[in-house]
């Protein structure tokens, strides 16, 4: 580090992070600092391989967050992983590149945010990557007759956007893809429309941020950042934790942030930088909040109590957080099904095999993460009887708020299970056995159904737990504490049963086969449904919302710039600032928000 000045200071360097280093630094008159508490992971296999996602997790790429005991989760803890190292989620996540809804996006603005709408974010959200277009029998295999018109108009990959994105073929993943768009098909639930035109429903083979030639993980790292690490205005400096943002009063109730006080492991100490223009935090939706509560902005009861002065005061700091809660049932294939069981109970045979056949062909279970076929579907039971929809309608109506952005949230959800046009959650395969935390793995080979609630209800928090930089946030999601999101997950589990009892899907199974957890029996029952929903709910890695953008008197912490309220020249650029959760992967979404940051960013300096 030459000097201790830069004109904008980057708080981590993630998804996010790395985008805003890149478009900023594109201005040679403008420094560039970006700080990443982790290092760097890019020749790590663990990070590389896209097979190997997995094995990040408590390690030291990983924060390894924790939550509090969920009471509706029968008292269970949930890991969290998120990323610690350059490139953030994106270097350990399970690289599915999912794109949200336009009526997600549109939401957003209803908060006040102007021209956050899918017209406005559209170019971004396809404008990130290129998608590679696979062979023509690849494609037949896959069913991608839906992108035909997308290759030749250029919808999907027509900006060429730095992040490379390919689809794993059917030959790497075996049968069940295929057997998954089929089955969809024949339970009247055929895809819609593209993707990536803003709203569909129904089954179809997803695309991953791996690249197509190589097949190693693409994150905002080796896409955003190897390709400019040689601009002389752009500094990185990994192994540093910001502890604070530095304040300075700037009128009786107005504060500017002037830089950051950070620690670098095996350093000197600690150290001041300033910021002669912007500090932007894109920490996170964990760490984010955390700085500013450390900062002093914040709600004052929480501040106070850990003696850290208040500068701004704001309740909303912390709250609104959300997350896809995700259920599993693991069904045992019928023999000479080929699934990844093996690699999951450490085979060396089985994982030896695997890596040979990656290393010298770039094929076989290790050049995908085996998620890659998805389906948003409505509620089923909605379907052909309108008196329990009507009625699930009417509960939802008469919804307790604790938030103000709650009713917004009401107010989606009451929308799509009334038109039944787009899903309200999001379902995929996976060719091993998924474990519960008071079950064993059981023997033999499985697939797992999995469901995640696109729109919950539910919401929780994210605050410091000291006044100590050191010690991790206390994070309390509140799982499942709306009653209606047990009433509308628990239809979706147990349509879970319908799925697996479908051809071609049914096929693969073996009949009265071994599951994997004795209450993962549920016909048709609905209250055992919701036993399991209890039971067997864990994260899908996708929370948000905790520095929510929207009116400040709304529940807001940033402004339709990503300004924080009361604090000039500061700004949060992350999955924190998301108001609403979206259907999708947030991936797709930290990064168009990013690339539509740095546009405002370089109109507003």
């Amino acid at each position: 580090m030459e000097d201790t000045r830069y004109d904008f200071i980057i708080v981590g360097g993630g998804t996010a992070g790395l985008v805003l280093a890149n478009r900023l630094s594109n201005d040679e008159n403008v420094s560039m600092l970006v700080l990443e508490a982790g290092g760097n992971g890019d020749e790590d296999p663990r990070v590389a391989v896209p097979g190997l996602f997995r094995t990040n997790a408590n390690t030291e790429n990983d924060w390894a967050f924790t939550t509090t005991p969920q009471t509706n989760l029968n008292g269970r803890v949930i890991n969290h992983m998120q990323g610690k190292l350059l490139g953030g989620t994106s270097s350990i996540n399970a690289q599915a590149l999912i794109p949200p809804s336009a009526s997600d996006l549109n939401a957003w603005e209803k908060l006040g945010n102007t021209n956050w709408n899918w017209e406005t974010m559209e170019p971004y959200l396809k404008g990130f990557f290129t998608l590679s277009k696979p062979e023509e029998d690849a494609s037949k295999r896959l069913d991608l007759a839906w992108s035909k018109d997308s290759w030749s108009k250029g919808d999907v990959s027509h900006l060429g956007g730095p992040v490379k994105a390919s689809f794993a073929d059917v030959q790497e993943e075996g049968p069940l893809g295929t057997a998954w768009i089929q089955t969809f098909n024949n339970l009247g639930y055929p895809l819609t429309q593209n993707p990536f035109d803003g709203a569909s429903t129904g089954p179809y083979s997803g695309a991953s941020t791996i690249d197509p030639v190589t097949r190693t993980r693409i994150s905002s790292s080796n896409a955003y950042y190897h390709p400019v690490k040689g601009r002389k205005n752009l500094y990185v400096l990994t192994a540093c934790t910001v502890e604070k943002v530095l304040l300075e009063q700037n009128g009786a109730d107005c504060y500017n942030a002037t830089g950051v006080q950070c620690v670098q492991l095996g350093g000197k100490g600690r150290m001041i930088i300033n910021a002669k223009k912007e500090v932007i935090l894109c920490a996170g939706v964990f760490q984010s909040p955390k700085l500013l509560e450390l900062s002093g902005i914040g709600n004052p009861d929480i501040l106070g109590g850990h003696g850290i002065d208040v500068k701004v005061a704001n309740p909303y700091v912390g709250t609104n957080l959300q997350d896809h809660l995700m259920h599993s049932i693991s069904f045992e294939t019928r023999d000479g099904f080929p699934t990844r069981d093996s690699l999951l109970r450490r085979d060396p045979a089985a994982i030896q095999a695997a890596m040979g056949a990656y290393k010298a062909h770039k094929l076989g279970p290790f050049c995908s993460s085996a998620v890659t076929s998805f389906a948003f579907l409505p509620v089923d039971d909605f379907k052909n009887n309108l008196q329990q929809r009507d009625l699930f309608l009417d509960q939802v109506s008469r919804s307790n708020t604790k938030h103000p952005i709650d009713h917004h949230r009401v107010s989606v959800l009451k929308s799509l299970i009334q038109d039944q046009r787009e899903g309200t959650a999001q379902y995929f395969p996976y060719a091993a056995q998924a474990t519960l935390a008071q079950g064993s793995m059981q023997p033999g080979n499985f697939i797992t159904f999995v469901v995640s609630l696109s729109h919950p209800l539910s919401s929780g928090t994210v605050h410091i737990s000291s006044a100590d930089p050191s010690v991790k946030p206390t994070i309390d999601h509140q799982y499942l504490s709306h009653p209606l999101d047990v009433e509308l997950q628990a239809r979706h589990v147990r349509y879970i049963e319908k799925i697996a009892a479908t051809e071609p899907l049914s096929t693969l199974l073996k009949p009265k086969g071994l599951r994997n957890h004795p209450a993962a029996f549920i016909g048709n029952d609905l209250e055992k449904a919701k036993e399991y929903v209890r039971l067997a709910g864990t994260t899908n890695w996708h929370s948000v919302g905790t520095c929510a953008m929207a009116l400040r008197e709304s529940g807001g912490v940033v402004d339709p710039e990503l300004r924080v309220y009361g604090v000039g020249n500061l700004r949060v650029v992350d999955a924190s600032v998301m108001p609403l959760i979206p259907q999708s992967n947030t991936q797709s979404m930290v990064y168009a928000i990013a690339e539509r940051a740095a546009d405002i960013i370089r109109n507003s300096n």
